[in-house]
């Protein structure tokens, strides 16, 4: 990661100037001590990322000047954790990993042994926060959407490819059903709660189209579940390309 990139919404286009504000501005100025002439880089979440140069910098903003761009180009295949509502330090360890393994979108539902069941407003702004700030971190140039989701039984049949943590012992191997299916985009992993999905739960995925799979001879955490289902996700599809 370069050692000064900034998250900002606005479309980055050479030669336009753009401002810098709150707490990216803070931390270009307070933090970082960025001086006017010095060039910094700019992204949008939405696959760009820019070299601007700072050319005015006042007491809550900053101004930087666009020198040249270039794009980042989506996968074909995305992937989607579909995870069942866990306890906060869980979700954001989860968002964060999650962010730098690839993850294109988080669909947060509440299962029915989520202890959690919604988010208010300065909580999804949070829960964005973090997604950022690990984009910036591990040099991605497209940020992750999060979506809320009603619970599974709301759910319409799984378009693409589905799988879904099972602790079955007779469950397959993650391995063997990636290799058995034909993989379509996008590709949705579903992760229980803390306690893990119910049998109706377990039947619900199975009804939509998910096929259930063992990640792991042990029972693993939610969010150990997650990353491990993600990672080996990401290198699968790294030996495809």
């Amino acid at each position: 990661m370069p050692a000064e990139r900034y998250y900002i919404e606005n479309p980055l286009i050479v030669h336009e100037t753009v401002l810098l504000k709150d707490t990216e501005f803070h931390h270009l100025s307070r933090v970082m001590r960025t001086r006017v002439g010095e060039t910094v880089e700019l992204v949008n979440g939405q696959g760009i990322l820019a070299n601007a140069v700072v050319v005015d910098i006042l007491k809550d903003r900053a101004a930087l000047k666009i020198e040249e761009t270039s794009n980042d180009v989506p996968r074909q295949m995305r992937v989607i954790l579909a995870q069942a509502i866990p306890k906060p330090n869980r979700l954001e360890n989860i968002l964060e990993k999650g962010t730098e393994l690839g993850v294109d979108e988080f669909w947060l539902f509440p299962s029915q042994h989520s202890l959690k069941k919604d988010f208010s407003e300065n909580q999804m702004e949070r829960l964005q926060t973090v997604t950022i700030s690990a984009l910036k971190q591990c040099g991605r140039l497209i940020l992750p959407q999060i979506t809320l989701k009603p619970p599974l039984k709301e759910w319409a049949d799984f378009q693409g490819a589905a799988f879904f943590g099972d602790t079955e012992e007779t469950a397959p191997l993650f391995l063997n059903v990636w290799k058995e299916i034909s993989l379509s985009s996008p590709l949705i992993f579903c992760v229980g709660p803390e306690s893990g999905f119910t049998d109706d739960e377990t039947e619900l995925l199975k009804t939509k189209g998910a096929h259930g799979v063992k990640l792991h001879q042990n029972i693993l955490r939610t969010d150990t579940a997650s990353l491990v289902a993600l990672s080996l996700i990401e290198y699968w599809l790294l030996e495809t390309q």
